[in-house]
Parts: structure tokens; sequence; C-alpha cells
């Protein structure tokens, strides 16, 4: 059984965290750059990088110098042995996903349920949060994908990141990457474990959280910026990957 002590999304801190251990932790920075100091060895962790923290290892923080950043944490006692990664339980785990948009959007509905306790919230929190390191073991598994293959999904990848306030077609993302229309959707959903829709609605439903939880922005507001013409179904694709309506983000 996994037992969270806390769930926190640091936007832009001005502070910094002495040294400690007893419990692992896992962050995502989502924003700038955060500098992690893990057994006196500094790790300057970067925008769509993840970290995993063992609870045996001493760890700190502090923002980088002349920058600040934006960051999931999650802190949490794992009771029952049984490591996901490796026999090693003292391996400290540094990555970018591939699926860096759903983990934001998984970390966010877990700071989301943890914030709002709402009924079974720590169930649901428990649930997320496996999920996730279940998703880190998966992928370290499988970080032997064709570099061919990697290298056209991140360039697809990249290219939603910067167009995702627009309409993009199957068909731009097949000629971006050379390849069919067909097989554009299996070779994403293959290297990533979503199709480049998802995708797309993954980071658009990212950033609309981040507005309206962040700025004085209408949810019809986000809705046009984000590329929606119609209300209702922004208000539908939010609450299928958040789990509630947008308007309940601010109450």
């Amino acid at each position: 059984m996994i037992d969270i002590s806390g769930v926190f999304h640091d936007v832009e801190p001005s502070w910094s965290v002495n040294s400690d251990r007893g419990c692992s932790t896992l962050v995502f920075v989502t924003d700038g750059i955060v500098n992690y100091f893990v057994e006196g060895k500094k790790i300057p962790l970067q925008k769509g990088e993840l970290l995993y923290i063992p609870a045996e290892l001493e760890r700190s923080w502090s923002n980088a110098a002349d920058t600040t950043h934006k960051k999931y944490t999650v802190v949490f006692l794992n009771e029952i042995h049984s490591p996901l990664f490796s026999d090693n339980h003292e391996e400290l785990i540094r990555f970018r996903p591939r699926k860096a948009a759903y983990y934001e959007q998984r970390l966010t509905f877990l700071y989301v349920q943890w914030l709002s306790q709402r009924s079974f919230y720590k169930e649901m929190s428990q649930n997320i949060l496996s999920e996730i390191l279940i998703l880190i073991a998966q992928e370290k598994e499988e970080w032997h994908t064709s570099p061919i293959k990697e290298k056209a999904v991140r360039k697809i990848q990249e290219y939603i990141l910067y167009n995702y306030r627009r309409n993009i077609t199957i068909e731009e993302l097949a000629e971006l990457a050379g390849v069919t229309s067909n097989y554009v959707t299996v070779l994403f959903k293959e290297v990533l474990g979503v199709t480049p829709i998802q995708y797309l609605h993954q980071t658009r439903i990212n950033t609309a959280w981040n507005l309206l939880h962040n700025t004085g922005m209408s949810v019809r507001e986000v809705s046009e910026y984000l590329g929606y013409c119609d209300q209702s179904y922004f208000n539908r694709m939010f609450k299928k990957w958040m789990g509630m309506a947008p308007t309940h983000i601010r109450v």
C-alpha cells in the first residue's frame, strides 16, 4: 500500500527545502529549472524531466540561479516491499518521459484530488500514483525503442506542443514525419502510448487547467484561446481528462 504524505504544485517558489530523507519523492518539472541535491550530488532538472528519489537517499532542492520553475512533487511511503524499478532499492531514476503530457495530466488530477479532499480522495490518489509509478517502470523497460521511430515521434510531439492552439490534421503530421497518414497514428501510439489527437487534447486541457487556476480568464475565454469553437465540447473534454467540469476549478 502506498501512503501519500503530500502532493504539491510549486509555481515559481521563492523558498528552498533543506536536506531530508525517509520518504520517496517523485518530481516532475513543467517549467524552468530547479536544482536538486541527492546525497550531495547536484542534479539540475529542466522542463519536462522527471526524478524519482527513493526514501533511503538524502535530498534537498533550491531554485536555479537567475531563473525559477514550476513542478509537481509527490512525497510518499511504499509500505509493501515490492520494488518496481530494480532489485536496487536505492536507484535514483531521472529521465524525460515520452508521454510528458499524460504525466502532467495525471499529476494535475492527483493534485486536484489531494487538494479538494473529496470522498475517497486518498484511495483515488493512491491509485493515480500507482499508475504513474507503473508507467515509469514500463517506460524504463522500453528505453530501447528504435532511434528512427523515436526521432520521428519527437518531431511530431514538438510540432504539437508549438501548434496545439490550432486545428492540427493527421495529414500534416504524417507529412512532417515522412510516413503515411495511416501509419503516423500507429507510430505515435507505439512510442508514446497515446494517439496524436489524444496528445493534442491532453496538452490543451493541461494548459486550460493552468489558465483557469492561475489567471482571471473565463471558461469561454480559455476554450476559445485553445481552439475549441464549441464550449460544450471543451467542457466534455475537460471533464474526460480531469474528472470534473472546468467551472469546478474556481471554488
